[in-house]
């Protein structure tokens, strides 16, 4: 029989059932754990309770919640009833909600606390497939749902009264079935729910697992949304196929301190924190002494030309040095354990990876997408190939087409765009090529190299086309530039929308002696726009003249995901941040 995540999992929990599986913080602020065994029972209670619920195979059950138990524990207990489950963003607005539960056709949502339980119900009357909600914490509202603990409580009478059918089920899961709507968080048009099913999902698993080991004593720290496969699939099922452990960080904004805390192997996360990271620890350094300046940069060169030579006593002995007098401190920072960071979901600076490699922390970069069941390629750990997210794992074919777009092709691919086949067959051709959109190539070892999206590449008035992806990653090796978003299309020149580091924005303004009161009055100071401009021609030297940021506008505020102009995984929108700005935009292009 084909196995499914189920089955992987269920071999974890008879070779560690008392090893850690979840860990998650209490009101003490310390930390709980469930074990393999607390896991598996509570899979199966939860299972018996959809069932006693009224739940059937294929009803669709959407999940609307942060990172939690009950968030893994009710995706495995959907699935071993073969139900579709329906990841949904926790910071979706309730009309974006309200488009997936109608076209997903969702009979039953698990929401985790009052302000999601308050969106459902603000739409409820407008989804008229919905007909079960369950809360995972105390609510004060009234109305016609359950409490999660309810359900438990009911499986477990379910399982009293006519025994525990845990095995009858799994063994009816049809791995070629589609078991989660996945919906794009897409930078245009309406969500695309993409049907996947068990056999993608492990072919993923099993096959990125051999590139990039995994051990049982690995622990995972998990903040990124479990609404995005990325989370699902390699921060979830990955360590929990090999028996890992999985720490749920209290919220974005607590990481550093979770780090400390849980003092994990290995941690899954989109290049932006480990970007975040950098430019913080660099930020201070700028700001501090000039034997403490000079003290760093000699380590980083000295970790740079050890983690990529390695040769001699000389050089080996000044690494000592450097990892006891400045690197040591830095990793401890991010707890002291860890084997390998691991990137994906956009391209990673490569200063950025260099950052980490220095202090011998090679971050694992890989590529996939949510149609291809997650995982496309990945590094090999040890051989890292700068700009570069790895070879094609095993099993899947890739080519790069005549027009310089990223095609694949195997076992990993969807099932389709949910009640949208003309789509699916735009995205699928004839000989079975997924085009991923993405515009890259791949050197003679099969290593891809990815430029940028196709729909983001700018044609200038003049005709000449440019890839943003890179320009953008070179101007945010600034330390005064946190994100970019370039402008052009159609226009006579590239301008750039900045938003600024201000943690070393400010600093460098206080070191000025400059005067302003908030953050608005900062950004339109000329000595902050003569300190961009500098740092956009020190970045973009090495661009080709029609490449180069001639104006740009920085923003007060960062981008954000309630604007609408950040995707739930943090990729800007670049439409709407264009209409958001479209007058401060055409004003750079007046005269």
């Amino acid at each position: 029989m084909e196995p499914s995540i189920l089955h992987l999992l269920q071999n974890s929990i008879q070779r560690y059932p008392d090893r850690p599986a979840l860990m998650y913080k209490k009101s003490s602020g310390d930390y709980t754990t469930i074990t393999y065994q607390q896991l598996d029972q509570r899979i199966h209670a939860l299972a018996a309770g959809l069932r006693g619920w009224g739940i059937k195979s294929g009803d669709r059950i959407a999940i609307l919640s942060n990172n939690c138990p009950e968030w893994a524990i009710t995706d495995f207990s959907a699935m071993t009833i073969s139900g579709i489950v329906v990841p949904i963003y926790q910071t979706l607005l309730p009309r974006q909600i309200a488009y997936i539960l109608n076209d997903a056709r969702v009979r039953a949502i698990f929401v985790e606390n009052q302000e999601q339980l308050d969106k459902i119900l603000e739409i409820q009357s407008d989804c008229p497939s919905l007909e079960k909600i369950a809360v995972f914490d105390a609510t004060d509202s009234t109305g016609d749902f359950h409490a999660f603990s309810e359900l438990t409580a009911l499986g477990k009478k379910e399982i009293d009264r006519q025994g525990d059918r845990f095995l009858e089920w799994l063994d009816q899961i049809d791995p070629q079935a589609v078991s989660s709507l996945v919906y794009t968080s897409g930078t245009t048009g309406e969500p695309k729910g993409v049907m996947l099913n068990q056999h993608g999902f492990v072919f993923d698993v099993i096959n990125a697992e051999s590139v990039f080991p995994l051990y049982h004593t690995d622990v995972f720290l998990s903040f990124l949304p479990l609404s995005h496969l990325f989370e699902r699939l390699a921060g979830h099922w990955c360590p929990l196929y090999r028996g890992g452990a999985i720490a749920y960080a209290e919220s974005i904004e607590t990481v550093i301190d979770d780090l400390q805390m849980v003092r994990p192997t290995v941690m899954v996360s989109v290049p932006r924190l480990y970007e975040k990271i950098s430019s913080k620890v660099l930020s201070q350094i700028e700001s501090g002494s000039a034997i403490k300046k000079k003290l760093f940069y000699w380590a980083q060169r000295v970790g740079r030309k050890y983690h990529v030579q390695k040769h001699g006593r000389w050089i080996t002995l000044q690494y000592t040095l450097a990892d006891k007098l400045v690197f040591s401190k830095i990793k401890a920072k991010l707890g002291g354990r860890f084997r390998f960071p691991v990137a994906g979901g956009a391209p990673l600076a490569v200063e950025t990876l260099k950052f980490f490699e220095a202090m011998g922390l090679s971050i694992i970069e890989g590529y996939g997408m949510t149609e291809t069941h997650l995982i496309i390629a990945l590094t090999p750990p040890g051989n890292t190939r700068y700009g570069s997210c790895g070879p094609p794992i095993p099993g899947i074919e890739v080519k790069i087409s005549d027009d310089g777009e990223i095609l694949v092709r195997g076992d990993i691919l969807m099932m389709g765009y949910y009640g949208k086949p003309d789509l699916t067959r735009e995205s699928i051709d004839d000989e079975g090529w997924l085009h991923t959109g993405d515009i890259g190539y791949m050197d003679d070892d099969q290593y891809i190299y990815i430029t940028d999206r196709k729909k983001n590449i700018l044609v200038t008035a003049g005709g000449k086309n440019v890839a943003p992806a890179p320009i953008e990653n070179a101007l945010k090796r600034s330390q005064y530039i946190d994100d970019v978003c370039l402008i052009g299309d159609k226009r006579k020149f590239i301008s750039a929308i900045l938003i600024p580091n201000f943690d070393a924005l400010t600093n460098w303004a206080s070191e000025q002696q400059l005067d302003w009161a908030n953050q608005d009055e900062l950004v339109q100071l000329p000595e902050i726009h003569s300190l961009m401009e500098a740092e956009i021609n020190l970045q973009q030297k090495d661009f080709a003249r029609f490449e180069k940021v001639k104006k740009f506008i920085v923003l007060p505020q960062p981008l954000s995901i309630e604007q609408d102009e950040l995707t739930p995984s943090l990729k800007i929108r670049r439409k709407v941040v264009s209409e958001h700005f479209k007058d401060e935009i055409e004003t750079l292009y007046l005269a």
